[in-house]
C-alpha cells in the first residue's frame, strides 16, 4: 500500500478564498480613498470654521456678516488667503474667539483637490499598491487554476476584479479623482 495521504482543499474552495482576498484588498483600497477624502474635507471645514463661501463674489463673510476679501494667492503651495479689514474685526463682539491678532481675521482656502495634496497623493500610492496586490493575486489566480474550476463564479470574479482594479489605478495614477465637495 503506497499511498500517500496530503489534504488539499477543492479548487473552487481556493478560488472562493482568494476571490474574498481580492474583494478585502478592493474594497480596504476603497476604505482607505473614503477615510482620507473625509479628512480632507474636514479640515477644510475646521479651517473655515463659522465662516462662509461665497463663491460669486470670492469671498468669506464671517459669523457677524462682514466679508473676508482675497489677499493673496500662493501658487506654490496652492491655496488662497483671505483676510478681514482690521477695523472689522476691531471692534467685533466675537474677536476673542475669532481673530486674537490686531491685524484681522485670516482664512486659508486650498486650491488643490484632493488627489493633488500630499495627503491624497500618499493615500493614492497606498491604493495604488493595495489595487496592484488584487490585480496579481487575481492574475495567479487566474493562471493556476486556468480550466481547473468546477464553477466559473469564483474566475468570473477574479475577472472582474482584475478588469476593476486596473481600471482603478489607472484613474488614480492620472490623479482624475473627484475633488471633495464643497
Amino acid at each position: 500500500m503506497n499511498s500517500t495521504w496530503s489534504w488539499s482543499p477543492p479548487v473552487d474552495l481556493e478560488l472562493w478564498i482568494v476571490l474574498v482576498y481580492v474583494a478585502a484588498l478592493l474594497i480596504g483600497a476603497k476604505i482607505v480613498e473614503a477615510v482620507a477624502r473625509m479628512h480632507f474635507a474636514r479640515a477644510q471645514r475646521f479651517g473655515e470654521r463659522g465662516f462662509e463661501y461665497i463663491e460669486a463674489r470670492d469671498a468669506y463673510r464671517c459669523p457677524d456678516g462682514n466679508f473676508l476679501e482675497l489677499h493673496r494667492v500662493q501658487d506654490d503651495k496652492r491655496f488662497a488667503v483671505y483676510r478681514a479689514r482690521a477695523s472689522h474685526c476691531r471692534f467685533c463682539t466675537l474677536k476673542a474667539q475669532c481673530a486674537p491678532s490686531p491685524e484681522g481675521r485670516l482664512v486659508f482656502r486650498s486650491l488643490a483637490i484632493w488627489a493633488e495634496t500630499s495627503v491624497g497623493m500618499l493615500h493614492g500610492y497606498i491604493s495604488i499598491v493595495m489595487f496592484a496586490a488584487a490585480i496579481g493575486v487575481s492574475a495567479f489566480a487566474l493562471w493556476r487554476w486556468n480550466g481547473e474550476a468546477g464553477s466559473a463564479w469564483p474566475v468570473g470574479g477574479l475577472f472582474f476584479g482584475v478588469v476593476l482594479a486596473v481600471q482603478r489605478v489607472q484613474t488614480i495614477r492620472r490623479g482624475t479623482t473627484h475633488p471633495y465637495p464643497g
